[in-house]
């Protein structure tokens, strides 16, 4: 699965930790502090995102066992495939510098929910990545003023994802305690 959006890897990602139905699964993104503050996801947006999933075969659907008066509900669970595209997703680093607000901090996010080591590989092998992109934005020579001037702007916030991410860094080492990698911190700006 090649998720257009960071969305369907949250919906994904929860649906991962426990199977639950469409409504459930809006209401802990919209109880989830950190969650919220990535991306806004209203249940609409779920269960469309449901459906694409389904289409994908990265998940299933089955009925709930009735409960009394409580109507039968569709529970959605991962398939192997959803597991195996979203193990997929968590630990390759963001290819676009754009994306970081949005789909890296969502797979950090997700990431240390799961394990936070596997967080802080993420982490390390993003500012790797990042530090590359921002050596090539600053060897860039261009005799245009407007777009040197684009060209440094982007390299400023890289650098800012770079700080960043040395906190998020900190964060997932805390969560993972003495299981933590070994690796160096990423890349300074």
């Amino acid at each position: 699965m090649q998720a257009d959006w960071p969305a369907e890897n949250i919906v994904l990602a929860l649906l991962c930790e426990k199977p639950m139905h469409g409504y459930e699964l809006a209401q802990l993104v919209k109880a989830d502090a950190a969650l919220r503050a990535i991306w806004r996801i209203e249940l609409s947006e779920v269960y469309f995102l449901l459906r694409k999933l389904l289409r994908r075969g990265c998940i299933e659907e089955y009925a709930e066992e009735a409960n009394g008066a409580r109507p039968r509900r569709v529970l959605y669970a991962p398939t192997p495939v959803g597991r195996a595209a979203l193990e997929a997703w968590l630990t390759t680093p963001e290819k676009y510098p754009r994306n970081l607000r949005t789909a890296l901090l969502a797979r950090v996010y997700l990431a240390m929910r799961r394990d936070p080591a596997a967080a802080v590989r993420l982490i390390d092998a993003q500012g790797e990545q990042l530090a590359g992109w921002l050596r090539r934005e600053q060897e860039r020579v261009d005799e245009d003023d407007l777009v040197a001037l684009i060209h440094r702007f982007r390299a400023a916030q890289v650098e800012a994802a770079i700080v960043a991410l040395d906190g998020l860094r900190r964060l997932a080492l805390l969560q993972a305690g003495p299981s933590a990698p070994a690796a160096a911190p990423p890349p300074a700006a």
